[in-house]
């Protein structure tokens, strides 16, 4: 019964977590690079993404949580070492290298102005490839729940 308690909680913490990830990738970059200043644009990514960050660590926490209890059960494959990964991944960026790389992206010299358009371009790629990656770990985790 624990079992399936737990699998429930990783599943809709999954959804939750890489559901938001592809809204950001798919709905929000294209916005923000419609914006029509580089203030509007840097304004909107800050409005969602301050509000998504907490949302995502929440639901990576419960992810990580729930999976260790998980492999617990029924130990490591192929499968578990893709979503570790992932995850891993997901855990260093929004507990710490995500500001990092934030603040490096986000700094100007001074008299320079930004160029959003370039930042959120880059942005939405590694976003695209992060998506990639999450898909690949369901995948992983589908997989090897069915064979």
């Amino acid at each position: 019964m624990l079992y399936v308690v737990a699998l429930i909680i990783h599943v809709i913490a999954v959804i939750i977590w890489i559901g938001g990830v592809a809204f950001v990738t798919m709905i929000t970059f294209p916005m923000i690079q419609r914006g029509s200043s580089s203030l509007e644009q840097v304004m909107m990514f800050q409005g969602v993404e301050h509000r998504f960050s907490k949302i995502a660590k929440a639901m990576v926490i419960l992810v990580g949580l729930s999976g260790l209890y998980l492999i617990n059960e029924k130990g490591l494959n192929v499968g578990a070492w893709i979503m570790i990964f992932v995850w891993a991944l997901y855990a260093s960026l929004l507990f710490g290298l995500e500001k990092i790389i934030f603040k490096k992206i986000f700094t100007t010299p001074a008299g320079e102005e930004l160029d959003t358009k370039k930042i959120f371009f880059i942005l939405q790629v590694f976003h695209w490839v992060i998506l990639a990656l999450s898909f690949s770990a369901v995948a992983a985790g589908i997989w090897t729940a069915h064979y």
